[in-house]
């Protein structure tokens, strides 16, 4: 027989939870633990198959618990109880990692499901354990103080965290963004917490999930260049991740003026009565072409990461009037242009009511339909939004996926494409 250790500091909600799960005594027996060193007593003398936690709790916090079990027990599945939504902490790794999120006030029918995913998850041939860049996601939501130490192979890092953001690390004489990029994307490895952070000022001031997503970016990378035969990755692409691409294909041939649109009626009109081009007016003409279609074809093989996502359908990249640039789609029958001509209406028209609301400029709308999910995301680092600057880009990204796709892992690609694209636009 199975055994699940459920741990809460909440009596009577663990009370309420024996009561509801008894149905299932005959399938698994149920632990239960008031805080994180009562559960350590009990996963240190009993072979527990499934942990069940919250993350607030008093003496020993659900945190402090996760770094336990992934120092002593990597294999263990887990299930977190958590008030915020799991769309805060979406993992990268949403495929192959066992963590379960659930929302608070706990639904038990949804409950009682996790507990028979997490204990059946062996057999379906998944990834046990906690992995380091959900713990950091789980950091984040929670808005934890604190700092990590992080081991793997024989090399110690420290990552500081303040109120759930990265702002410094330390690896082997390494500070910063640069030390952060390396350990963050570490897969095997032991986790000890300090509830004290003694840095005090962000040296790395950005969001965890663009750090997250850089790493990645570097780790992917790497990994393809490895197999072209390729030693080593570019120092300069470490030191700097966020530094803008100096490749003279990035600067000449993706020049927003080289990006292809759609011929507008006056403008066909005032060229239709045109004599024949010069001899000098047709080569540049013809540079003009093949510019634009190198252009194309880079954003293409931007894009061509997303296909690897669960039920991809199509993707698209637009400016910001409509106009379909470049585009990969698994089927002809998508009409790609016309469908993000009506998204990014709708986007548009959502980003005006979400100002006059005073909440901000929304930047992605999310459309699901019975056979499809449509994701549209917007990137504009102009000051002012109704207005083109040089040197800051204005883009749209189309993203449809079947109705079983992966959404989660949909939008944080989508993210990493979009911030791609950008740095080759300016």
């Amino acid at each position: 027989m199975k055994n699940v250790l459920i741990i809460d500091d909440e009596k009577s909600f663990l009370l309420s939870l024996k009561d509801g799960l008894s149905k299932h005594k005959n399938t698994f027996q149920l632990f239960t633990a008031g805080n994180g060193c009562e559960a350590v007593d009990v996963l240190s003398s009993i072979a527990i198959d499934l942990l069940v936690t919250d993350l607030q709790m008093p003496e020993m916090n659900g945190f402090e618990v996760l770094a336990w079990v992934r120092r002593h027990q990597p294999q263990l599945p887990v299930i977190v109880m958590s008030a915020f939504g799991t769309s805060e902490i979406e993992s990268r790794l949403a495929k192959t990692d066992t963590l379960q999120f659930l929302d608070k006030p706990l639904d038990l029918d949804m409950l009682e499901e996790a507990i028979f995913n997490g204990l059946n998850a062996e057999e379906k041939s998944f990834i046990h354990g906690i992995t380091l860049a959900t713990f950091l996601q789980l950091m984040k939501a929670e808005r934890k103080t604190c700092t990590l130490k992080v081991t793997t192979s024989g090399r110690s890092a420290y990552l500081y965290f303040r109120r759930g953001e990265l702002i410094n690390a330390e690896l082997d004489g390494l500070e910063g963004m640069p030390a952060a990029l390396e350990v963050v994307a570490w897969d095997d490895a032991e986790i000890e917490m300090d509830a004290i952070c003694p840095r005090q000022d962000d040296v790395i001031n950005l969001p965890m999930e663009h750090v997250l997503m850089e790493a990645f970016r570097l780790k992917d990378e790497a990994v393809e260049m490895g197999k072209a035969g390729s030693s080593e990755v570019s120092a300069t692409m470490v030191s700097d991740p966020l530094e803008k691409s100096t490749s003279k294909t990035s600067k000449q041939e993706m020049n927003v003026d080289d990006m292809p649109k759609k011929s507008s009626k006056k403008q066909s009109d005032s060229t239709s009565g045109r004599v024949a081009e010069s001899p000098g007016t047709k080569k540049a003409s013809n540079q003009k072409t093949n510019t634009m279609t190198k252009g194309v074809s880079i954003m293409q093989e931007v894009l061509e990461g997303l296909k690897k996502i669960k039920g991809f359908m199509a993707v698209g990249v637009f400016s910001s009037d409509g106009e379909l640039m470049a585009e990969l789609s698994m089927t002809n029958d998508m009409h790609l242009g016309e469908v993000g001509a009506m998204t990014n209406d709708i986007l548009l028209k959502a980003q005006e009511e979400t100002d006059i609301m005073g909440v901000g400029r929304g930047s992605m709308i999310h459309i699901a339909a019975p056979k499809a999910h449509l994701l549209m995301r917007c990137l504009n680092e102009n000051t002012d939004f109704h207005s083109s600057e040089p040197g800051r880009a204005h883009v749209h990204l189309l993203l449809a996926l079947e109705a079983d796709g992966n959404i989660a892992l949909g939008k944080m690609q989508m993210e990493k494409v979009i911030q791609q694209l950008a740095s080759d636009l300016r």
